[in-house]
């Protein structure tokens, strides 16, 4: 049966998997669903994911707060990070920085631009040599692995060496695994910049400010995972914006 056209570009739908398969759901905490959840909004004393959760207000008016779920679930002294956040201030802070960039189309393919650079920098050197030396790592801690089954077999060494020696080599195998994971993520992560950056973003860049403010809760959440947007507290209680964009808010409760 042949397909009908969707009427998308290719590049847009490759582009928009790679943006979300890593995602985590967004909250929907009281029924509501949250734009900062689903690790956007992480807590900066104990990296977790701030949570929504309600509190009583003034004239019996209730309010939600952005709070660790640390503490929430461990008490205060779970978390070294006090703060909690008025949902309805730091969301609105974070989609003013998000709306001011879309609409202003050469501002953002500048802050893309740079967040390329960033991950270029942070591979340091040719990342395929570095992926094939914790290869060739991995397979060398499994040739030493044989090696010392065949010389207990053997005799040359008893059973507490060989314990000893194969716990030593699962730590660096470990931490070869570690260290070829993130290469590897990095790499994934670059690519992915460089190849759907702008197909991306142009259907959110097309549209008008009424039309972008229009958007819902949903839609923006979408586009906070597409931008890499990460909102972290801080110890002086203002918070930092990263991700395709870098800024810093300060604001009361």
């Amino acid at each position: 049966m042949p397909i009908p056209d969707a009427g998308i570009p290719r590049n847009w739908v490759t582009a928009a998997r790679e943006a979300i398969k890593d995602n985590r759901p967004i909250s929907s905490a009281q029924r509501q669903l949250w734009p900062l959840s689903g690790g956007v909004f992480l807590c900066g004393g104990c990296g977790r994911r701030m949570f929504p959760n309600g509190s009583g207000g003034h004239n019996g008016r209730g309010y939600v707060y952005y709070r660790c779920p640390k503490r929430i679930a461990h008490g205060s002294d779970a978390c070294t990070h006090r703060k909690r956040y008025r949902a309805e201030k730091v969301e609105a802070a974070a989609w003013e920085l998000v709306s001011g960039l879309l609409k202003d189309p050469a501002r953002l393919r500048t802050a893309l631009a740079e967040m390329i650079e960033q991950e270029r920098r942070a591979l340091r050197g040719n990342p395929d040599c570095a992926a094939q030396t914790w290869l060739s790592q991995l397979a060398e801690v499994d040739r030493k692995r044989s090696r010392y089954q065949e010389m207990a077999a053997e005799g040359l060494i008893d059973f507490d060496e060989l314990r000893a020696k194969l716990s030593a080599l699962e730590e660096t195998r470990e931490a070869a695994r570690r260290e070829l994971k993130a290469t590897e993520a990095r790499q994934e992560k670059l690519a992915g910049l460089e190849r759907d950056g702008d197909a991306l973003l142009e259907p959110y860049t097309a549209l008008v400010p009424e039309a972008l403010e229009a958007l819902d809760i949903k839609e923006r959440h979408q586009l906070y995972k597409i931008l890499r947007l990460r909102v972290t507290t801080r110890d002086d209680e203002a918070l930092e914006m990263s991700g395709v964009l870098s800024e810093e808010v300060k604001f009361g409760k």
